[in-house]
């Protein structure tokens, strides 16, 4: 892994390196099966006992705490021999399947130790799935041996769900699915509070700019770090311990702000490329290909102010909805659904009145209809105006021989604009629209038009 990420105390613009585990974990273990230990051969109800083991030193601690290197020892021989046959016995006899990995574990070759997790694989053992998928995806038969790390994985072996969840992070052995890469972290972390998945799936989530639920999932980690941290310092990993403290940095950071401060490692570059798909090792997401679309957790699956800050910061990028008001004076203003106030569109009272008419009739008319309109023009206009002597100009209006409607039109289109003129075209839904001989109507839904007046239908 890549050196850990330091930075100056004042520098303004710093960058904060995530570590997870990344594809070369598929060589880390081979999982085991202690079960038929436990109890056929430490339990003393067991179907063998400790009684051959108690007079070898060394032998019943090293059963306790399965070391498989000790028995391989020189000098325990007798012990590696007596545990060999019992693991026989019960993998034959008993069908305690799980066995075929421990005997794995006690033979000399990749090869028998391949043959040994194929045995307990066909029969039904899930750890035994999963280490004969690995030794395959190591000896270079990747889609095979991923068939049987999955169905390991699914029939619940811890190793299998975490190799699973990293090779659908990145790629390897199988695609790029991220939700089925959290599926897997979330059941290994549900059903084994493993320190592993609580890293990576940590990761995910400030992938996802979801930075409380991370921290508080690094937090869960932190908890197991001191039970890991031989492993981590044999491995050269210790800096994915660094991941908690970068994301409380990350937190102090405007939630906008955080993804342009935030770097991933992913994986060694020592990684052997026969692990994946293809026998390519991991290349950038999106090389090659269609980008996969980013991890977007679901609500419930986040701490509650993640799902708060991203409401608030998607509300702020959502477009403003223009609408208008019409006061108790009927003066009509533009604001923004939030109710901002944008401007008073100002107009004389003719125009306005024929704009109320139109306000009043969704559907529309074409102008030389609006004698029919004549008596709801002249109510409006004597509202407007507070004048009674307005027969002349109505005449105009109303006459399909006289310009008078079409001028009347452009009047309302340049008070819009001429009040409105950062809204671009979203404005013409507000202003009458129309083809000569056609309906010219107000084509905005009338919920957009909020009347504060007494009278908004003559």
């Amino acid at each position: 892994m890549c050196i850990f990420a330091t930075m100056n105390a004042k520098d303004q613009n710093p960058v904060y390196t995530f570590y997870r585990l990344g594809p070369e974990f598929i060589s880390w273990f081979y999982p085991l099966d202690t079960t038929p230990i436990d109890k056929e051969i430490l339990d003393p109800e067991g179907q063998i006992g400790l009684e051959c083991y108690e007079d070898i030193p060394g032998a019943v601690e090293h059963l306790r705490n399965f070391d498989s290197k000790w028995f391989l020892q020189e000098g325990n021989e007798e012990a590696l021999q007596l545990l060999r046959e019992d693991l026989v016995f019960l993998s034959t006899v008993f069908s305690m399947n799980g066995a075929y990995s421990l005997i794995a574990h006690l033979v000399g070759s990749v090869e028998e130790m391949l043959f040994q997790y194929k045995l307990g694989a066909e029969g039904g053992s899930p750890e035994c799935m999963v280490g004969y998928g690995q030794l395959m995806c190591l000896k270079d038969h990747v889609s095979d041996g991923w068939q049987w790390i999955e169905k390991g994985a699914e029939k619940g072996c811890e190793l299998g769900i975490i190799i699973a969840a990293i090779s659908y992070q990145y790629g390897t052995l199988s695609e790029i699915n991220y939700e089925k890469a959290a599926y897997f972290y979330r059941r290994a972390i549900k059903e084994f509070h493993s320190f592993y998945a609580f890293i990576n799936y940590g990761t995910m989530f400030v992938e996802a700019n979801c930075c409380h639920s991370a921290l508080y999932t690094f937090e869960h980690a932190m908890k197991q770090s001191e039970k890991q941290m031989d492993l981590l310092k044999s491995k050269d990993a210790t800096n994915i311990l660094s991941n908690i403290d970068f994301c409380r940095a990350l937190l102090l950071l405007p939630y906008e702000e955080r993804p342009k401060h935030i770097a991933f490692e992913y994986h060694s570059p020592e990684l052997d490329s026969s692990f994946c798909q293809n026998h390519q090792s991991p290349r950038p997401v999106g090389a090659y290909g269609q980008k996969p679309e980013p991890w977007l957790p679901e609500d419930n699956r986040l701490v509650p102010l993640d799902v708060e800050e991203r409401n608030n910061y998607q509300a702020q990028l959502k477009p403003k909805e223009l609408r208008l008001k019409i006061d108790e004076q009927y003066r009509i203003f533009a604001e923004y659904d939030d109710g901002t106030p944008i401007a008073e569109v100002k107009m004389p009272a003719l125009p306005k009145a024929l704009y109320f008419v139109f306000l009043n009739h969704p559907k529309g008319f074409p102008l030389k209809h609006l004698i029919d309109y004549r008596d709801e023009l002249l109510s409006w206009y004597r509202i407007l105006s507070n004048r009674y002597s307005l027969d002349k100009s109505i005449d105009d209006l109303t006459d399909p021989t006289n310009n008078s409607a079409n001028e009347k039109i452009s009047r309302i289109g340049k008070a819009f604009r001429d009040a409105v003129e950062k809204c671009d075209d979203s404005i013409d839904v507000f202003i009458p629209i129309g083809s000569k001989g056609e309906e010219y109507a107000v084509h905005i839904d009338r919920e957009y038009i909020k009347w504060n007046t007494r009278i908004s239908h003559i």
